[in-house]
């Protein structure tokens, strides 16, 4: 279950209005996240979630207008918390480095938050749907990491270490759809390791880019 307890330290009779609201809409997001880990997108329901925060489900439409509009928030908020994540472990490196870095950030941030990566998922298959409402937010999120990654070849290239022939867009798309293809058969096999898969795609990884 995510983790909400840090949030309600202090008084709501003592904070701001702008952090009652970042409080209420952080409290409903989590609740969003546990409820899809429990009862999926059928029982993630605006009154439902509304009620697994403490609040109503006239609250919940206030802040984000709808379901839709609560699960755009949703993955803003894990997308972004990765994306923090990711660029702090990965700093200014580039090339074969940068993204031996970024392998062992992506491990590290799946295992520490599978709640919030199971509810990133189903909704990114439920992007899937023709009309949906946040397909948008994932094919951004996915093209930005496709960009990064690279970006990444690319500066190794600059170096020497990765060669020119080496095409840096569709390394990124391959390396890419591993990352997301592992995580996807251990969301739905836990007796995956984990560890090792993530092991075995930074050696195919290093044959993909010359690194033999």
């Amino acid at each position: 279950m995510t983790d909400r307890s840090s949030q309600t330290t202090v008084p709501d009779s003592r904070r701001t209005q702008a952090e009652r609201t970042a409080l209420a809409e952080s409290r409903m997001i989590g609740a969003a996240i546990d409820l899809l880990n429990t009862v999926g997108v059928s029982g993630a329901t605006l009154k439902a979630i509304g009620e697994e925060a403490g609040y109503s489900r006239g609250l919940a439409t206030h802040h984000f207008g709808g379901k839709a509009g609560l699960f755009r928030s949703l993955l803003r908020e894990v997308h972004a918390a990765f994306l923090e994540d990711l660029h702090s472990r990965v700093g200014e490196r580039t090339g074969l480095e940068a993204l031996e870095a970024a392998n062992e950030a992506h491990r590290d941030f799946v295992q520490r938050h599978r709640d919030r990566l199971r509810a990133m998922y189903i909704l990114w298959f439920g992007a899937l749907d023709p009309g949906s409402d946040f397909k948008p937010n994932v094919a951004r999120f996915m093209a930005r990491q496709r960009e990064t990654m690279a970006d990444w070849i690319r500066g190794g290239q600059a170096t020497g270490e990765i060669p020119d022939h080496v095409d840096a867009n569709r390394m990124a798309r391959q390396i890419y759809g591993n990352l997301v293809g592992v995580n996807l058969q251990w969301l739905i096999d836990a007796s995956l390791n984990l560890s090792e898969a993530y092991a075995d795609m930074r050696t195919d990884m290093r044959c993909l880019l010359g690194q033999t």
